[in-house]
């Protein structure tokens, strides 16, 4: 029997829909309260596989949160099996990006008051590398496997550094209004999308030279330029989001094409992807939804409705559910993406920025500036378990090392 081609992750997980639909359940039935050995069983198989394979760097790594506040220049630092404050981390001036390195046990951040870029060891809490950027950050992505690093401005340069190095390894010029960057999944390549213009720059990282340009243009002419890109963790698909018209352009990251252009409501910032590579989920500020597109039709799978003033989606268990946040009454929309509807609906203490999801993808961790505090949902049970105070002022940022995340 053929069936169609699915591109995956990088490290496929099994989804509790496929330990589920042996026994009778699906994922709906699993959110219903006469369903709750179905929810314990999820929760235990996601406990031992998560478990399984962990080695003890790993271990440690995962087990923290990292917060930063518009405040002061430092890191605060949450142990999720206390869920608490258990330290704090100086930085060189008040983050404007936080990163965190699982794999080299390093916390990455940028300021904009110094122009500058830093490296801090998680286990000495000591400054390893700074580097003078000579610009203002406007964006910084982290490369796979955590060896490389670029760091761009809204002036058109660009910084490739090396983090088993550390130091510089090229600086690229001249680069037309860049709005972000993404590596690709083999990391020797990092596409830079234009905002003025409708076509994705490709460079190859060893030469730190141009290697090729994306034109949207036969797919999209009308796009007025990229307002964001991302690519599913898998690496084969990216996606550009237009500044103009609502539309979203496919891109065949392997082939350096695009294939096509998807119709949306318009008012989008940026793409979610799950970390299956199975869709990517991207806000519709135009007409308050979310839509659904599957990377396998390369088409919009669904639309949920009602769901306004978004700051951010969030994904958990193994990819099967979205969490999506809402500054319009401090709202959190739960939505069912085996069966692509909204399964729940509640609400957080005060108004969500960023979010984190933690790797065994149980628990998300919601920063909230208004109140100071950082809000823990517990992912079975669809609910805030705790608020977390002593995260600094103003707090934005919320960093979970090896799991996907995303900043404003």
């Amino acid at each position: 029997m053929n069936l169609p081609s699915v591109e995956m992750a990088a490290h496929p997980v099994l989804l509790p829909e496929e330990l589920l639909r042996p026994m009778g359940f699906t994922m709906g039935m699993a959110w219903k309260p006469k369903f709750c050995a179905a929810r314990s069983l999820v929760l235990v198989m996601a406990v031992v596989l998560g478990a399984a394979g962990d080695s003890i760097a790993r271990e440690a790594m995962d087990n923290f949160i990292f917060v930063a506040n518009r405040t002061s220049a430092e890191i605060a630092v949450i142990d999720t099996r206390k869920d608490e404050v258990v330290t704090r981390i100086s930085t060189n001036g008040v983050p404007l990006h936080l990163l965190a390195s699982k794999d080299r046990r390093q916390l990455i951040t940028t300021s904009g008051e110094t122009k500058s870029l830093s490296i801090v060891d998680f286990d000495s809490r000591e400054t390893v590398f700074k580097l003078s950027l000579g610009f203002e950050p406007a964006f910084v992505e982290l490369g796979p496997d955590d060896r490389l690093l670029a760091v761009g401005g809204d002036g058109g340069s660009l910084v490739l550094i090396s983090l088993e190095e550390q130091r510089e390894l090229h600086r690229i010029e001249g680069l037309r209004d860049p709005g972000y960057v993404m590596f690709s999944a083999k990391g020797n390549r990092l596409f830079v999308s234009h905002r003025a213009a409708g076509e994705v720059s490709v460079i190859d990282v060893a030469s730190g030279r141009l290697s090729g340009t994306i034109s949207l243009n036969e797919v999209s002419p009308a796009n007025g330029g990229i307002s964001h890109i991302t690519r599913t963790p898998g690496g084969r698909y990216g996606f550009a989001l237009h500044r103009e018209g609502g539309g979203l352009s496919v891109l065949d990251l392997e082939s350096e094409t695009a294939i096509k252009s998807i119709d949306l409501p318009g008012g989008h910032w940026r793409g979610f992807p799950t970390v299956d590579s199975q869709y990517v989920l991207v806000p519709n500020s135009g007409d308050d939804s979310l839509s659904m597109i599957s990377t396998r039709t390369r088409r919009e799978s669904a639309r949920f409705d009602g769901i306004k003033e978004m700051t951010g989606v969030n994904t958990a268990l193994f990819g099967s559910v979205a969490f999506a946040f809402s500054r319009a009454g401090n709202g959190v929309t739960v939505i069912d993406l085996l069966e692509q509807r909204i399964i729940d609906r509640f609400t957080l203490p005060s108004t969500p920025e960023t979010a984190a999801t933690t790797t065994d993808g149980l628990k998300i961790y919601v920063a909230m500036a208004e109140s100071d505090q950082v809000a823990v949902i517990d992912v079975i049970r669809s609910k805030v378990v705790k608020t977390i105070d002593g995260v600094g002022g103003e707090p934005w940022a919320v960093f979970a090392a090896g799991a996907l995340n995303y900043c404003h």
